[in-house]
C-alpha cells in the first residue's frame, strides 16, 4: 500500500498519529523553521488540506509534538519514582529509563523538543515548562529521600537534577544508532557508575585502564622495564635450573 492508501485507510486517532510521526521527521532533517505542512503532507502522501482536519497549524503540530514527548516521560517515571526501591536502586532504574527509553528510543522527536522549543506559542511554551518541571521533580524527590535516608550525602536536588538530566538529555546530539561505540546499556551503565562514583580513582582502583576490545588472545604490548624485567627472570632461572642439576650430581 501506498503512504496515502495508510492514511485514508487509518482511523481518526491512527492519522493524527500519523501526521506527528511524519512531522517529527521533517522537522528533525529539516528544521522546523524551514519545514513545512506541504513537507508534511508530501511525506504522508496528502493534500495540505487534508492536515488541516486534525492540526490547526504548524506551531499547533509543534506542540502536539512536545505535549506527547511529555506523556512519553511520565508513563513509567511516576511508577518508579513511587516504587518501594531504595533511593539509590530508584535513580538507577530512573536514569536507565530516561536514557534507553525516552531519549534513544525517540532521538528523532528529542532533536525536535530541545532544539525548537522558542518556536512555540507563548501559552503551549508555559504548559510544557510546567509540565517538565513535574517531570524534574521526580529526581529531586528521590534525591531528597536519599539524603534523607542516609544513602546521598548533602545537595542540592534542583542542581544535581539539572546535572542529571543534562548529561543523559545531550545524548541525542552525539548517539548514532548502530555505529558500534557503546550499546543503550552500556551507556547507562557508564553514565551511574560516573555519577556515583565520580571520575577521580580510590586508591585501591588500578592506574591504568585496559584498552578496549583487549582480549586475553590479545595481550598488551609490553613496556621496555618490563622486557628487561622478564630477562633478568630468565637469567635467574637458568641460573637456578643449573644450581639444581649440580645438586642432583652430588652424592
Amino acid at each position: 500500500m501506498t503512504k496515502d492508501t495508510d492514511f485514508k485507510s487509518s482511523d481518526k486517532g491512527l492519522k493524527k498519529q500519523l501526521i506527528v510521526d511524519a512531522a517529527v521527521k521533517i522537522f528533525h532533517e529539516k528544521g522546523y523553521r524551514a519545514a513545512t505542512l506541504n513537507d508534511v503532507a508530501r511525506e504522508l502522501g496528502v493534500t495540505k488540506a487534508a492536515l488541516y482536519t486534525y492540526v490547526s497549524s504548524k506551531r499547533n503540530l509543534l506542540s502536539i509534538i512536545y505535549i506527547q514527548a511529555l506523556e512519553s516521560f511520565f508513563a513509567e517515571a511516576y511508577k518508579i519514582g513511587e516504587s518501594d526501591l531504595a533511593p539509590p536502586e530508584k535513580m538507577r532504574v530512573l536514569i536507565r529509563h530516561h536514557i534507553k527509553h525516552i531519549v534513544i528510543d525517540n532521538l528523532s522527536m528529542f532533536a525536535v523538543f530541545f532544539s525548537e522549543e522558542n518556536q512555540l506559542p507563548e501559552e503551549d511554551f508555559k504548559t510544557i515548562r510546567k509540565e517538565q518541571r513535574k517531570y524534574n521533580r521526580v529526581f529531586e524527590t528521590i534525591i531528597e529521600e536519599g539524603i534523607a535516608q542516609g544513602y546521598f550525602r548533602a545537595c542540592d536536588p534542583g542542581l544535581h537534577t539539572c546535572a542529571i538530566l543534562g548529561m543523559c538529555n545531550w545524548l541525542y546530539r552525539w548517539y548514532k544508532p548502530g555505529n558500534g561505540r557503546k550499546t543503550p546499556e552500556e551507556i547507562a551503565d557508564h553514565f551511574i557508575d560516573l555519577l556515583e562514583n565520580g571520575y577521580t580513582r580510590s586508591k585501591d582502583q588500578p592506574n591504568r585502564i585496559e584498552p578496549v576490545g583487549a582480549t586475553e588472545s590479545e595481550p598488551k604490548a609490553k613496556t621496555r622495564g618490563e622486557k628487561e624485567l622478564l630477562e633478568r627472570l630468565r637469567d635467574h632461572a637458568q641460573i637456578m635450573t643449573e644450581l639444581i642439576d649440580e645438586l642432583e650430581t652430588i652424592p
